[in-house]
């Protein structure tokens, strides 16, 4: 399999991004407008995968230590091909890299496809969710403990 090229995405990207959105999900989709608002804000980082390809937004709060991957969707065409590793993988790079200790998400417990892949991914059950959607399905919430960063080598470090 081909490795994903994954990059940040800006408030230039909402075509694109909307318009996974839109192919991925028949409900509990975000509108456009709080994509758009998303993107501008600062508060959530977006990643995009392959420019169309897939898409995932990493929620941070200022101070926490947890981040919360607040939607993560790959186009219907483009699933099976690693997407949805690569945009997990860059999430997990920022979130070191900004100190969190953990990735936390919801996820319908009628989704056994993004669940396995969850799992696959590290991600362990944290709690069940009775009726957290509009329809009234439960939601499983998932956490991945982040490991810490290789502390830096400096020119104090011996190298032995």
């Amino acid at each position: 399999m081909e490795a994903v090229a994954v990059r940040e995405a800006g408030p230039g990207d909402l075509p694109a991004i909307d318009a996974i959105e839109a192919a991925s999900f028949d409900r509990d989709r975000f509108p456009r407008r709080n994509l758009a608002r998303m993107l501008k804000g600062g508060r959530t980082r977006f990643f995009l995968a392959d420019e169309g390809a897939g898409y995932l937004a990493l929620s941070l709060r200022r101070g926490g230590r947890t981040g919360r991957i607040y939607s993560l969707a790959v186009h219907p065409d483009a699933r099976g091909r690693g997407a949805a590793s690569a945009l997990i993988a860059a999430a997990r790079k920022l979130a070191l890299c900004e100190g969190l200790r953990a990735l936390r998400l919801e996820v319908r417990e009628s989704n056994p496809a993004a669940r396995r892949l969850y799992e696959r991914e590290g991600f362990c059950l944290r709690e069940r969710r009775p009726a957290y959607y509009e329809d009234g399905e439960a939601a499983l919430q998932l956490e991945a403990l982040l490991e810490p960063l290789e502390p830096a080598r400096t020119r104090e470090t011996p190298i032995s």
